[in-house]
């Protein structure tokens, strides 16, 4: 069967239930069906999370676990900004090739590592199914790899892997491999700019406290979900400068300095106002809170509870923004109100005796709808049931 073959019939089985098509497999005797099942499977689960690489049905797929820790298109594009144009990279943690390809987009010369041989002749074949040259791919260790070569590259890149040697998860940077703590010297010392994936599960003071080298941190959330944070680390840093943490989701960018947050002066709610504000997960991971109050003159509901209100709308901030239609007192007059008056509320218990789904028990109120509930605590310690609407 010819490629151009193959090719025609993963896109036109696109749909079909891969392990179906291994169980009809006699039907198609010229066929590598068990090839073409492992991509039509793999693109599956790509199609929005790599629409780019979607649109090449001859692109390989080598098993699930490098699919499932592949970035996403929108975080490998964010990724491409820290490469300069006609730079010299180096991605030593290769892996499917996805950050590596994005990032070739600026780049003058691009080198690929992994020490996987599957992966690596995947990643040849795909970087020339899609086009590109200019990505050289070297199997093996990228840290040795490193240290032979003789020039000075750009940018150097790497995700270590989050998983031990019995493919349990790991979240500690010392226990992902490489450790970067033990390697970043030897990058330090071949370039001049080093850009780190990390667990999103990562502690961020923490983390900037084992590399104070470290000159900018970006939370990268998805969605609403936080998925990455990257450090990027130069040589040689101005001494007692602080580094920038960057919260990313959507079209929202928040940045600021550590010490700017304790600093910041913080107005707390004495009631809720016409519109009630929810920060994106970035800037929740990022820890931007009593600066949200300070920067878009809003009001802190409490300490401890991270929604704002104000009676004017606030130009971009970064989050949701939410319609006010009543606000009442955690009590069973108003237990039963809800109950008479909705069929359906989405619900958030923040600050509050009851998670969520406690309270939603509590309510008896199905999710849905075309309100939400916020259940929270005021800075007078009061409890309160907030329901609203998405402006």
């Amino acid at each position: 069967m010819t490629e151009d073959a193959y090719i025609r019939f993963v896109v036109e089985h696109a749909g079909d239930d891969p392990g179906r098509l291994l169980l009809s497999a006699d039907r198609w005797p010229d066929v590598d069906v068990r090839r073409a099942a492992r991509n039509i499977a793999a693109r599956a689960k790509i199609r929005s999370k790599l629409p780019t690489w979607y649109a090449h049905p001859e692109l390989e797929y080598p098993g699930s676990l490098p699919l499932e820790q592949a970035s996403s298109e929108v975080t490998a594009i964010y990724k491409q900004a820290f490469v300069p144009d006609g730079a010299l990279i180096a991605d030593l943690t290769g892996g499917l090739g996805v950050d590596c390809w994005f990032m070739s987009r600026n780049a003058r010369e691009a080198h690929y590592c992994e020490r996987n041989g599957e992966l690596c002749a995947a990643a040849r074949h795909n970087f020339s199914a899609l086009g590109d040259s200019s990505i050289a791919v070297h199997e093996g260790d990228g840290i040795e790899w490193l240290t032979w070569q003789s020039g000075h590259f750009d940018l150097i890149y790497l995700d270590p892997a989050r998983r031990d040697a019995a493919a349990r998860r790991v979240y500690d940077i010392s226990d992902c491999e490489p450790d970067l703590t033990a390697v970043l010297q030897t990058l330090l010392s071949k370039s001049k700019c080093v850009l780190a994936k990390i667990s999103p599960m990562a502690d961020i003071t923490r983390t900037l406290a084992q590399f104070p080298e470290t000159r900018e941190l970006h939370v990268l959330a998805v969605a609403g979900e936080v998925k990455e944070l990257l450090l990027l680390i130069k040589e040689d840093p101005t001494p007692g400068q602080e580094p920038l943490i960057v919260a990313c989701d959507g079209p929202h960018r928040f940045a600021f300095h550590p010490g700017e947050e304790p600093a910041a002066g913080v107005q707390y709610a004495a009631r809720i106002g016409d519109y009630l504000l929810q920060p994106s997960r970035a800037i929740l991971k990022a820890g931007a809170f009593r600066l949200m109050s300070e920067r878009f003159g809003v009001a802190k509901l409490a300490s401890s509870t991270h929604l704002y209100t104000a009676d004017t709308r606030p130009e971009g901030f970064p989050g949701k923004c939410f319609k006010v239609e009543s606000v009442l007192d955690w009590n069973k007059t108003s237990i039963r109100q809800l109950k008479q008056t909705y069929e359906k509320l989405e619900m958030t218990a923040m600050n509050f005796p009851l998670a969520t789904d406690a309270l939603r028990t509590r309510l008896t109120i199905a999710g849905g709808g075309t309100h939400h509930l916020f259940a929270t605590t005021l800075a007078d310690r009061s409890r309160k049931l907030i329901i609203c609407k998405y402006c």
